[in-house]
């Protein structure tokens, strides 16, 4: 799919989804390398800035929050600037979400000289600024997920909590992941663009990376939390498999005492008092006294204060 949207007399963007061969065709037709179209597509490829010389055109591999994907909790889309000042977002099903993110600061832009001079690094920037504060929403909520497990894990220690904790563990590694390269896209994307961009442009370059920044804060604090959070819930389930082990040992132990004294006295063999009429009580006597004996022992080593 492809959709043309003029936005002004400087900016033409180009909204692509899921193109099929004859759309990546007339997209190359358009100028686009059916290299940047390759690395735009790839939902595995890492976010960067990669510049075509003889083009002049540049590609941002931007990294965007998913929560519809299986793939993982961010994806990259492909997003293209060239030198006729056009705009391209390569998307895939997952990441076709950042159309939203591209006409809502276009929209919410109200002032009509700002709407007529509204070029495409403009787009990006205001986009980056609404995808940043994407991740910031995704932290947030999963700083809410890890207080309510936290609170549980206060009144009862659940095994789901690990599967839990795991999950959130693994999205706060992939959104920091995603916010270092992105932040990194960012700033290749201005120190390429410096002889070109206003200085209205360049201070909201600096602002959008003030946001990465503190999303990465943010990320890096939530994630610190979650992993120490981890890490006492794991300590606390080896305590409590250590007294069960501790436990099954003394009962082990004790339960050795009569199995030995009741196998002597089973044995056919002749022992003293074997044939006294009452002598399962001599047995149950002697069984009893050495588990005394061997408790007191145990409680000698302090095994229960352990």
């Amino acid at each position: 799919m492809i959709k043309i949207h003029d936005i002004n007399k400087n900016l033409r963007w180009y909204e692509v989804q899921d193109p099929d061969q004859e759309e990546q065709n007339q997209l190359v037709k358009l100028g686009i390398t059916p290299e940047f179209l390759f690395y735009a597509l790839d939902p595995n490829e890492s976010a960067r800035t990669e510049i075509d010389q003889p083009t002049g055109s540049v590609l941002i591999v931007f990294d965007i929050i998913t929560p519809n994907s299986d793939l993982a909790a961010t994806e990259p889309v492909g997003i293209i600037l060239d030198k006729e000042g056009r705009l391209f977002t390569i998307a895939r099903q997952t990441t076709a979400h950042i159309s939203k993110k591209i006409l809502a600061p276009v929209r919410n832009n109200v002032d009509e000289t700002s709407q007529e001079n509204l070029n495409a690094i403009d787009a990006f920037l205001d986009a980056s600024s609404v995808l940043i504060a994407d991740y910031i929403s995704a932290i947030t909520t999963i700083n809410r997920q890890r207080n309510i497990i936290q609170s549980n894990l206060r009144q009862k220690l659940e095994t789901g909590a690990v599967s839990s904790l795991m999950e959130l563990e693994t999205s706060m590694i992939y959104m920091l992941d995603s916010l270092r390269t992105d932040r990194t896209a960012i700033s290749r994307l201005q120190a390429y663009l410096s002889s070109e961009i206003s200085k209205h442009q360049e201070e909201f370059f600096e602002d959008v990376l003030v946001e990465n920044t503190q999303a990465i804060d943010m990320a890096n604090q939530a994630a610190e939390v979650i992993a120490s959070i981890s890490s006492a819930y794991s300590n606390l389930n080896n305590q409590r498999l250590d007294r069960s082990l501790r436990t099954l040992t003394m009962l082990q132990a004790l339960m050795a005492v009569p199995t030995l004294v009741t196998g002597f006295y089973g044995m056919n063999v002749h022992l003293p008092l074997a044939n006294f009429h009452d002598a399962w009580i001599l047995t149950f006597a002697i069984s009893l006294i050495m588990v005394l004996v061997e408790l007191l022992i145990l409680y000698k080593a302090k095994f229960f204060d352990r």
